[in-house]
């Protein structure tokens, strides 16, 4: 009885599977996030902005919303610090835009800034400032360079200044910007770091503590063992170290490769010098400079070494 009953179904599915196919018309054009052009920059600005869109898949953006730069809603309190962009005259999108491909884009192969190496959103802002409830007037703001949030940088800089700017502040404010971007490439595994990097350095026992120029015997042994300042001051140019004592060799591996990206994207040559007398060193050095060129086939000796 049970194979009598299910003949009639068996049909039915036949019937059904046998029906033609309807129609689902053509497809629907999904609208961009954002309209390009944008306005009120020249056209060459313009221009260039939907050519980088085009070819990368990228947005860079003169015109953007607090949502846009923050893209989190804030959860703090009154008295959180609280980050804003300013947005610039679009006068200087062009010069912005050439000061983007002279201290980064141009180092990069067509290949890599096509899978990734651009950022989703390129925000370019006159400033950045964090706003500080209870600090007193004319020290309520911090200023800062960037903001990195999700898959997407926002430059300030995009002002006169650029017209006006050294080589010597170009260079510098090139240095603080390639150590955030490789930084952003590393964290979001744009770029790896090979496993041979850290087989070089002993990460177990402690160095001698602490780390700092009023002991020139510990600060040697440091470099003996591979180590090199996390950075360097402006002025300067007096080195600082990472370590510090027993807890700062708790993160021993991310301070050590944060010190070599600084080193191998920032430092010339002839900085790198007196470093590289150090076999370890130069090892691992070496390493990273060797890994970033054959995989990646970027060059970033010459980011480091480039002049203006």
């Amino acid at each position: 009885m049970k194979h009598i009953l299910m003949i009639p179904c068996l049909c039915c599915m036949i019937l059904l599977s046998c029906k033609k196919d309807v129609s689902i018309g053509p497809p629907t054009a999904v609208p961009l996030d954002y309209a390009l052009p944008q306005g009120d920059a020249p056209k060459e600005a313009n221009d260039k902005i939907q050519a980088l869109y085009d070819k990368y898949g990228s947005f860079f953006l003169y015109k953007f919303t607090q949502k846009d730069f923050i893209w989190v809603p804030s959860t703090g309190g009154a008295n959180s610090k609280i980050d804003t962009a300013v947005l610039g005259n679009p006068v200087y999108t062009m010069d912005m835009l050439n000061f983007l491909d002279d201290i980064w884009l141009k180092f990069l192969p067509e290949d890599f800034k096509k899978n990734k190496g651009i950022p989703y959103r390129v925000m370019m802002a006159d400033t950045i400032k964090q706003y500080r409830p209870g600090y007193p007037p004319g020290r309520e703001y911090l200023y800062f360079d960037y903001k990195v949030v999700d898959k997407s940088i926002t430059f300030a800089g995009m002002n006169a200044s650029l017209r006006t700017m050294t080589a010597a502040e170009k260079i510098a404010k090139k240095n603080i910007l390639i150590g955030v971007i490789w930084n952003y490439y590393i964290q979001n595994g744009i770029l790896n770091i090979p496993s041979a990097f850290y087989e070089v350095s002993d990460y177990v026992t402690y160095p001698v503590s602490p780390i700092n120029a009023a002991n020139p015997a510990n600060v040697e042994a440091f470099r003996q063992r591979g180590f090199l300042p996390a950075s360097y001051n402006a002025v300067t140019g007096a080195p600082s170290e990472w370590y510090y004592g027993t807890f700062s060799w708790s993160g021993a591996k991310p301070s050590d490769i944060a010190s070599y990206i600084l080193a191998v994207t920032t430092r010339t040559d002839a900085q790198m010098q007196p470093f590289l007398a150090y076999p370890l060193i130069k090892q691992k050095f070496d390493l990273l400079v060797n890994h970033f060129k054959s995989r990646y086939n970027i060059d970033v000796r010459a980011i480091a070494n480039a002049t203006y």
